[in-house]
């Protein structure tokens, strides 16, 4: 196995495009971020993309850091993974974490420990863990009020909402500045959405840039949020279910995320036509 590290955004996109591909719901987080930063869309502190190729060249894993968040592993052979974290140890020994399938995160840190580094002689411990769904078929929920674009005069209101899902979702506070931002892009982008009843906006949701490898199309949705005084009524379905249908209707699969430990969110995903494909696991060097 031979591990790359490549310094250019453009260069990991085109040598990865083919495996990507062959895995596009695994590989769409990274494929999605990697496009943001190639266009500008979004920067971080710092980037490390990483291919493992077989030893006749073809590329069979891909991975990420974009600092400060973790790094994630898309699936690849066991071999490869393992020689993946042998590399990081030597060139990245300061990544905070993991994200990944659990046999790839294992494999990984068998390298990793291998290597020796200094970092790795570190507890990994479990921050969380995701459920990918994929739509199978879409059923749209009966419920009161209706689905449209978000505006920009609404961009103060829906940024104070995102804000409140980023403290529910990664138990941390985002500044206003990030998210208004994050909200004015997708305004412009056309991506974020809302559910409104009597002309008031009780729920939102979002999906992140259409991601085409070869004949195939996928979007992510996601923020999902409802205010708290509308739960349990419907709403983060009907938005979520509006959001799907867009995406269908540009020709893309839709696929998802979600906290495995949050039954109310998994079982509405379930309920309007999401089945579950995979787990990833959250983890974090102490």
């Amino acid at each position: 196995m031979k591990v790359e590290l490549i310094e250019s955004v453009d260069e990991f996109i085109a040598a990865s495009t083919a495996f990507r591909a062959a895995h596009p719901l695994r590989t769409n987080v990274i494929g999605s971020v990697a496009l943001a930063v190639s266009t500008g869309r979004t920067t971080y502190d710092d980037y490390r993309w990483w291919i493992v190729r077989s030893d006749n060249n073809e590329v069979v894993g891909v991975a990420m850091r974009t600092s400060p968040f973790n790094m994630i592993i898309a699936p690849m052979p066991i071999e490869a993974a393992r020689a993946l974290g042998r590399s990081v140890g030597q060139i990245d020994d300061a990544l905070p974490g993991l994200a990944g399938s659990r046999d790839m995160v294992d494999a990984f840190v068998e390298g990793y420990v291998e290597s020796k580094s200094p970092g790795s002689a570190r507890v990994l411990a479990e921050e969380r863990r995701d459920l990918l769904y994929e739509l199978e078929e879409l059923i749209t929920p009966d419920v009161e009020g209706l689905g449209r674009p978000a505006r920009t005069e609404e961009i103060e209101a829906l940024t104070e909402m995102f804000a409140q899902f980023w403290r529910e979702v990664e138990g941390a506070p985002l500044s206003r500045a990030d998210a208004r931002n994050g909200v004015k892009k997708a305004v412009t982008d056309g991506s974020l959405f809302c559910w409104e009843m009597a002309d008031d906006i009780v729920a939102i949701a979002g999906h992140a840039p259409i991601i085409t490898t070869e004949a195939v199309a996928i979007g992510r949705i996601g923020p999902v949020f409802t205010r708290p005084e509308f739960r349990r009524r419907g709403f983060g379905s009907a938005v979520t279910a509006h959001v799907t249908r867009q995406l269908i209707e540009n020709g893309a699969r839709a696929m998802l995320f979600t906290d495995a430990a949050n039954p109310t969110s998994n079982d509405i995903y379930r309920a309007i036509g999401y089945r579950l494909v995979d787990e990833v696991i959250q983890m974090h060097f102490e």
